[in-house]
């Protein structure tokens, strides 16, 4: 909407954490994110989106697991994400619970040393019990190419599912760069400053320090589960299809976190204002534009 503001459910019933939604829901919030005066035109944002991009790339630093405040709690028994996340249904017909906005961290089991090739990107996930959610790889994402190599071996795919992140993460992990580019440096770039990183708990993928919660698990090798119908960015519904499964294993999360989901349905919503100039910034790049 318009104007709209980011929306704080202080109490959600049934849970004890807080929901926070439409953080990046207008060109008022994008523009925030930017660190720019929330009345900023649309086309100034643009080019200055252009400008931080030719920054890239802007290395993290890195935080020490015991400083990082993601790490404040450690749950790695008697896994249950409705302890942790106050979870609701996005869209009436959805199949079930669904983690909107989440960044996903994975690695090429191929080549598993390289930070340029390690993917943030994020994807739908339907939790499908306590301890396990489906994901859904479209085959074009960077995660499908990891997938492909583990499943190739018959091995698990660690993965690293982080919610709560700085809002240049979010808009970052969903703009489509080149596979062998960090998301992480192109958001250090954006944001001005370098982005703060820790180890994962099994020490295999790199993670915000400061998100609000990350569930940490890995990709069943060839199993699949029906996941879907979820109401979709067009504003109609995905269909109902066999996807990968997620087992977590470990949640590491702050102090009273707070869930962060997007809520996306009949244009315009939040994700629009998200991916509109991620969008379309690489196409005009790729193209060479000028003003």
């Amino acid at each position: 909407m318009e104007n709209g503001p980011a929306v704080f459910v202080e109490k959600v019933k049934g849970y004890k954490n807080p929901v926070v939604l439409n953080v990046h829901g207008s060109w008022q919030n994008h523009a925030l994110m930017l660190n720019l005066p929330k009345d900023t035109p649309v086309k100034e944002q643009f080019f200055e989106l252009e400008k931080h991009w030719d920054k890239f790339p802007l290395k993290p630093v890195w935080v020490d697991k015991k400083d990082a405040p993601v790490k404040e709690n450690i749950i790695d028994k008697d896994i249950n994400l409705f302890d942790v996340l106050p979870l609701f249904r996005i869209n009436e017909l959805d199949a079930g619970f669904y983690l909107s906005k989440a960044l996903i961290v994975s690695r090429d089991p191929n080549n598993p040393d390289s930070y340029d090739e390690q993917n943030v990107g994020t994807y739908r996930i339907q939790v499908k019990g306590k301890d396990k959610v489906a994901i859904q790889p479209l085959p074009f994402h960077d995660i499908a190419v990891h997938l492909q190599h583990a499943e190739e071996k018959n091995e698990p795919l660690p993965i690293a599912i982080c919610l709560g992140n700085d809002p240049v993460l979010a808009f970052m992990s969903s703009t489509p760069i080149e596979y062998a580019q960090s998301e992480y440096d192109f958001a250090g770039a954006l944001k001005g400053e370098p982005i703060e990183l820790t180890k994962s708990e099994d020490g295999n993928l790199d993670i915000p320090a400061r998100s609000e919660v990350v569930l940490e698990g890995y990709i069943i090798p060839r199993e699949r589960e029906i996941e879907g119908p979820f109401g979709e960015f067009p504003g109609s519904y995905s269909g109902a299809r066999r996807q990968p499964i997620v087992k977590i294993t470990k949640i590491t999360h702050r102090t009273n976190p707070i869930f962060e989901n997007l809520y996306l349905g009949m244009p315009w919503t939040e994700i629009d204002y998200l991916m509109a100039l991620n969008t379309s910034l690489p196409l005009y790049k790729q193209w060479g534009c000028t003003r």
